[in-house]
């Protein structure tokens, strides 16, 4: 049981849920039917579980599991991945709708607060579908494929669902290279400070400055900070840029 169930929240765990979907698309023999995998991630819960503490953070997931599980059918595997990233195998698919009823009776049940020791806590859910028909794909590239859509359902806002297109692949490729080349240009030296000038309009004398930080990237040329900015602060590397940016000015 250990092995295949996460500990804290009793739920499958990334093995078994794995074994249950590669077990799930080898029973598909029918044309028009496929599985279906819901990708959650929790939008705020970072905030929640660094403002409030671990402890929180560990009965809130347990509470997500917990109504995961009231709003899907018995047949249903919920899973824990870790983190705060759940996933939901639906079998017997005969249409995508089928599969996005059950990603907004999710969204929807998440409207309501979770009670953590008293006290009632607010968290919503980013989910991305994806689904497989017969011998379409291995089980790791369905995850991925969800995966994939569930950022893109973040970019949407919170509480949202996304359903996985071809295209979204491409996407996602580009952020993992831009993330990469993000990570070996702050080891690179190669961003740069621009400074704006304020100017005091009575006066017209320059009253301070405004540091702005630039990425001159060495095949890509400079890359406008609305390309790059986001996908720093959403890996955390804004810190460690943002610190730089402070000491070369």
């Amino acid at each position: 049981h250990q092995a295949f169930h996460d500990h804290l929240t009793g739920l499958a765990n990334r093995a078994l849920f794995m074994d249950r979907l590669g077990h799930a698309m080898a029973r598909l023999t029918r044309r028009d039917v496929s599985v279906a995998v819901l990708f959650l991630d929790l939008d705020n819960f970072k905030v929640i579980n660094d403002s409030l503490g671990h402890e929180y953070g560990d009965q809130l997931l347990k509470a997500v599991g917990q109504r995961l599980e009231q709003v899907l059918r018995s047949e249903d595997t919920v899973a824990r991945l870790g983190g705060d990233e759940f996933t939901v195998l639906l079998e017997d698919i005969t249409s995508p709708s089928q599969a996005i009823r059950v990603a907004e009776r999710i969204t929807e049940a998440f409207r309501s607060p979770f009670s953590v020791e008293g006290q009632e806590l607010f968290v919503t859910a980013s989910v991305g579908i994806a689904l497989s028909a017969t011998g379409s794909k291995r089980p790791p590239e369905v995850l991925q494929d969800a995966d994939v859509a569930m950022y893109r359902a973040k970019t949407m806002g919170k509480a949202h669902y996304a359903v996985f297109e071809p295209s979204m692949s491409a996407g996602a490729l580009a952020r993992l290279e831009l993330e990469n080349d993000l990570r070996r240009a702050i080891e690179g030296h190669e961003f740069r400070v621009y400074y704006q000038p304020k100017v005091d309009l009575e006066s017209g004398r320059i009253a301070g400055m405004e540091a702005l930080v630039r990425w001159e990237h060495p095949t890509r040329g400079l890359v406008s900070p609305l390309e790059f900015i986001p996908a720093a602060e959403e890996t955390g590397m804004i810190i460690p840029i943002g610190n730089w940016v402070v000491r070369e000015a």
